[in-house]
């Protein structure tokens, strides 16, 4: 009668049968056992002979009998099975044990019955393993809001901090600038021009992490477009530069015949980022080209110097924030030229690429019009 019920070809299933980790449970049309596993009666606390010829149903508790011939039952003969069903198993004198029942009814070419499988899969291992992850879900849950909290706190101290520095350092820049009109010496000049370039810089540092503050705090950075001069704005910042570098080359190259809409001060902060940055990063002996175009579709900045290459790896990290080019990067700045270039333009509607190799290093900024 066994034999009825297994692939005749089958040599190994006796072996899967019966060694099994979850219940397997053959009927036959009726519903009536005819071949239990170890497994199951095992939490039944029998053997499988005491259950052949029973009908399935009472292998299960009180309420999951009754469950079983008026809902399961019904469903198995009008779709031919059912998945996952929360069950118990009779009381063997450990006390119900929670189950879940798979199942299912093979037919012939005629969809006739030939027998019925029931997969039986103990539910306490299973519920255990639920409740574990759901909690190590709220876990993680709650680690990310606390993460979340602490980012928002070290951002907001940031400006904060950003915010209260600059008053002082306001102050420095302005005895140095009133320093410098009276007559000094030589000596007295030098270090007054010392305090002046280094509180400049500092301000500058500042208004970068101010600009990282609010890039965060704020969603992004926001811009107040105008319809400018694109070639006047580019040659000012040029000139800015070349003051600041005097031992530095800028070249420039306009292609431009008409106004753009831009914001101005953030598009000289971009282009003035840029035009550093290959100063710093280019070869000395060459010098740095600064190109614009703009067509009838968009308007673009290109800044371009000679030197080595960017390495591969740090540019897929080159507009993060607090990210240096190499080693020998200038370490007076905090890494944030780069990324506040990237949001300037992002704000502008705009993209900010770059492309490095042992010929040249070119920055491109494109805005649609």
């Amino acid at each position: 009668m066994t034999n009825k019920f297994m692939h005749p070809d089958a040599e190994d299933f006796d072996d899967f049968f019966e060694s099994s980790l979850c219940g397997f449970v053959i009927t036959d049309p009726t519903g009536n056992i005819a071949r239990i596993n170890k497994r199951a009666t095992t939490w039944l606390n029998t053997v499988p002979n005491k259950l052949v010829g029973q009908r399935f149903s009472n292998i299960l508790s009180v309420g999951g009998r009754i469950y079983f011939e008026t809902h399961l039952w019904p469903l198995l003969r009008l779709q031919g099975h059912f998945d996952e069903i929360a069950l118990e198993l009779a009381d063997s004198g450990d006390g119900k044990l929670p189950v879940y029942i798979n199942g299912y009814e093979r037919r012939n070419d005629k969809q006739q019955v030939l027998f019925i499988r029931f997969n039986i899969f103990s539910a306490s291992d299973r519920r255990l393993y639920e409740e574990n992850l759901q909690m190590a879900k709220q876990l993680a849950q709650a680690e990310l809001k606390m993460e979340q909290q602490n980012a928002l706190i070290r951002e907001q101290f940031i400006a904060v901090l950003g915010h209260d520095l600059r008053n002082p350092l306001g102050g420095i820049i302005n005895a140095a600038q009133l320093l410098a009109r009276k007559k000094i010496g030589q000596p007295e000049e030098r270090l007054i021009n010392i305090i002046e370039s280094c509180s400049r810089r500092m301000h500058e540092m500042i208004d970068n992490i101010m600009d990282l503050a609010r890039g965060r705090l704020g969603g992004g950075f926001f811009i107040t477009p105008i319809i400018s001069d694109l070639e006047k704005l580019l040659n000012q910042v040029s000139d800015e530069l070349r003051v600041t570098y005097p031992a530095s080359m800028i070249a420039s190259d306009f292609n431009i015949n008409q106004p753009v809409s831009c914001d101005p001060g953030r598009l000289a902060q971009l282009v003035s980022n840029l035009l550093g940055n290959a100063i710093t990063h280019g070869s000395y002996d060459s010098p740095v080209i600064l190109r614009a175009t703009t067509t009838s579709d968009y308007w673009e900045v290109i800044v371009t110097n000679k030197g080595e290459p960017i390495p591969e790896e740090a540019l897929k990290h080159l507009f993060h924030p607090f990210q240096r080019q190499n080693n020998q990067a200038n370490q007076n700045g905090l890494g944030l030229g780069l990324y506040i270039a990237s949001e300037i333009a992002r704000a502008h509607k705009g993209t900010l690429t770059v492309r490095s190799d042992a010929q040249e290093t070119c920055f491109t900024l494109q805005v649609p019009h």
